[in-house]
Parts: structure tokens; sequence; C-alpha cells
């Protein structure tokens, strides 16, 4: 059923016997059609992000394995890390999809309402998440490189090392924070957003809900 006659049938009046199932079952099909569904690309965008998740790991493993360099060692674990706990995001975010189409004895409308809450927030943790590892990252590499200075330099260059390298990692942070910050938003906009803008704007207008203020 397209999206226009399952917006009419809702408006359309049903019989007195059984209203609300008429309309739980259309919205249902709204969340269970096939592969157009916009449930559907979620899923398939949140198992493609696992996919890179990892191959990122795998490299990690084997750069551990083949150095004993402490900075790429760092380098890799705090990449690793990463990994490792985004792989809890994920499983949370497949779960919530899963139950997009499971209703399993509640109204469909509350049911949706509440799973598409909790993905939006799942997709603005995401995005703090990531903005916030960018200044991680970066403090991870200066400690690391100003450490290595302070091995190979003596007194005044490394004074005159340190200075630069951390004027560099200043204006570097910034130019990657805001880079970053332009990308993470058009990148969850594409991948989740523009799928969850879909289905809120159905149910609000499925059900003649107001339009709540969304954060991306």
């Amino acid at each position: 059923m397209e999206l226009d006659d399952l917006r009419a049938s809702w408006k359309q009046p049903a019989p007195t016997d059984g209203p609300a199932v008429l309309n739980e079952a259309a919205l249902t099909q709204l969340l269970a059609r096939a592969s157009a569904s916009p449930v559907a690309k979620m899923r398939r965008n949140a198992w493609l992000e696992i996919g890179f998740v990892g191959v990122c790991l795998a490299v990690c493993i084997g750069v551990a394995a083949s150095t004993q360099d402490s900075f790429y060692l760092a380098a890799v674990a705090w990449l690793g890390l990463i990994c490792v706990l985004s792989g809890f995001y994920y499983r949370r975010k497949l779960a919530l999809l899963r139950s997009l189409g499971e209703v399993a004895g509640q109204a469909v409308r509350e049911h949706m309402g509440q799973q598409l809450h909790s993905l939006r927030s799942l997709v603005q943790l995401y995005y703090r998440a990531t903005m916030w590892s960018v200044p991680a990252s970066l403090t991870v590499s200066l400690l690391f490189v100003g450490g290595r200075m302070v091995q190979r330099f003596a007194e005044p260059k490394l004074v005159t090392g340190l200075g630069l390298l951390g004027v560099v990692y200043g204006m570097l942070g910034v130019f990657i924070y805001y880079g970053m910050r332009r990308a993470t938003q058009w990148y969850l906009q594409r991948l989740y957003g523009q799928h969850l803008d879909r289905l809120e704007a159905s149910l609000r207008e499925l059900g003649d809900e107001p339009e709540p203020a969304t954060a991306r």
C-alpha cells in the first residue's frame, strides 16, 4: 500500500466493530513494506556500518600484532576500544529496528512512537560521541608526539618544538572538529535522519498529532 493510500484509509470512516484493528494493521503494513520501507533501509545502513567497524577492528588487530612501537600500539588500542564500544551501540540500534515490526500486544501507534523516539535518541548519542572523540583522539596523539619530542630534544629546542606542536594541534583540532561536525550531521541525516523524519511525519499525519521538536 502506498503512503498516500495509507493516509486516506486512516482518515476514512471504519466499521464500528474494529476501527483500531484496521488502523493498526495499516500502520504495520507501512513498517513492513519489504526492502523499500524506511525501516529496511535503516537496517541495511546499520549493517554496512557494522561491516566497516569490523574491518577497522581487524586492521587494528593486524597492526598491533606487527609492531612494537608504543605510539602505534596506543593509537590502535584507542581505535579498537571505539570499535568495541560501537558494537553495543549497533546491537541496540538493530534491536530497535527489529522491534518496529514486532508489536506484541500493544497499540501500534504507541509502540512506533516509543521506538522512533529511542532511535532518534541513539542517533543523537552517536553524534555526541563522535564529537567528543575528536578532542580525545587529538589529546592522545598530542601526548605521545610530545613524549617523543621530550625524549629526542633538549632545551631550548624542546620548548620551541612543544610550543609549535601545541599551536599546530590547536589549529588542526578546530579545523577537524568543525569539519567532522558538518560531515557527521550530513552522514547521520542521510543514513537515518531522513527515514526517521518520514516515519515520524507519517505517524503525525495518520494520528493527527502535533509535530514534536526534534534535534538531529
